[in-house]
């Protein structure tokens, strides 16, 4: 298991540190800077650790305006221009530098998903701590050598690729000069939204294994928060879930992203599950040990017993509570001699036998 940890905006991640939830607007902000804040602060007051963007120049990754997308928002299915759309969701330098301000401001963490050169650039001259790589540029191997040699830590998400597609975007970071410790690994499945069984969580553990310098977290694409969950109890240490001021706004991704009720929900309860885990070590705890006292049993006596007897089998009793003599403990006292009479109900101690 990895023992790497580094920090965006001084918030420490990795092994032995509390989940860190990310909080993505991506494009959800539908390219106004006004919602884009409001965005942020209700990511603040849901106790999220990070809101995450997604920096680009839409002429520059999308090549023709003939290239359709289709997707479902407000209750229709959309089918537009791929490069007017992102066209439309394109914020400014100033206007990303705006929502870094405001996010530390508001005790976030703040970084963003770079698509091209000058946008790394950008982000660089903002001051970001991290850069994430998203699914669709996981086989960009240039752009991965470009982005290891800021020397920040990065985040790579998985969707769209074979275990070959990940180790070599592991390798070429490495060879870049990034160590392995501050290379995290988001299992990711770039379906929008993602159905449960094709979320195969059992990832995680894995990539865990073939990654052990690494940090391991989970990219969640899927209806609701449950299986964000499932995957801390498998011991990702991020959670990176969309997020949306309201489900019923028009673009992409808004019908599975998280709802601030949702997102506050998804915090909480992933800081409950990281209270349960716990240890693995199996010892009794203060609550077994006041449970066994009462629900535990005792070796009483089942009639009344005569100085002198030697006590058989049949002579016992075991029953509530379990404050006294242990049933396991009952080699001890078979064919062994009473110095003092026992009524019946009494739970036996060794102090009522003589000698062996």
């Amino acid at each position: 298991m990895s023992e790497a940890t580094f920090q965006i905006d001084g918030k420490n991640i990795g092994e032995n540190q509390p989940a860190f939830v990310i909080a993505e607007i991506g494009i959800n902000h539908n390219g106004d800077i006004e919602t884009a804040h409001a965005m942020v602060d209700a990511i603040a007051e849901s106790g999220c650790d990070c809101v995450k963007f997604q920096t680009f120049h839409a002429d520059e990754f999308c090549s023709n305006e003939k290239d359709t997308y289709e997707y479902v928002s407000q209750d229709k299915i959309i089918k537009e221009s791929m490069l007017e759309m992102f066209r439309r969701f394109e914020l400014k330098q100033e206007e990303f530098a705006e929502l870094f301000v405001h996010a530390r401001e508001r005790g976030l963490a703040a970084f963003s998903t770079p698509t091209d050169i000058a946008a790394v650039d950008l982000l660089a001259d903002i001051g970001v701590d991290a850069y994430k790589i998203g699914s669709d540029d996981l086989v960009y191997t240039p752009f991965l050598e470009y982005v290891a040699k800021k020397g920040k830590p990065v985040i790579i998400s998985t969707g769209m690729a074979t275990l070959e597609d990940v180790q070599r975007a592991v390798d070429v970071l490495k060879k870049g000069g990034l160590p392995l410790e501050q290379i995290a690994i988001l299992h990711c499945i770039s379906a929008y939204p993602t159905p449960a069984d094709a979320i195969h969580l059992n990832r995680i553990p894995m990539l865990q294994g073939v990654f052990p310098e690494c940090i391991i977290g989970f990219s969640d694409h899927s209806w609701g928060i449950t299986p964000a969950l499932g995957a801390v109890a498998l011991g990702a240490r991020i959670v990176e879930k969309h997020f949306t001021l309201d489900h019923n706004m028009a673009g992409p991704d808004h019908r599975f992203s998280a709802d601030p009720k949702q997102l506050t929900d998804l915090v909480r309860e992933v800081r409950v599950i990281e209270q349960a885990l716990g240890q693995s070590e199996l010892v009794m705890s203060k609550h077994d040990q006041e449970m066994a006292a009462l629900c535990h049993r005792s070796v009483y006596a089942a009639s009344d017993l005569p100085v002198g007897k030697i006590i058989e089998l049949s002579d016992l009793v075991f029953q509530r509570p379990g404050s006294g003599l242990k049933p396991y403990e009952v080699k001890n006292i078979v064919g062994r001699q009473l110095t003092g009479r026992v009524d019946a109900g009494t739970a036996f101690d060794l102090d009522m036998f003589g000698d062996r």
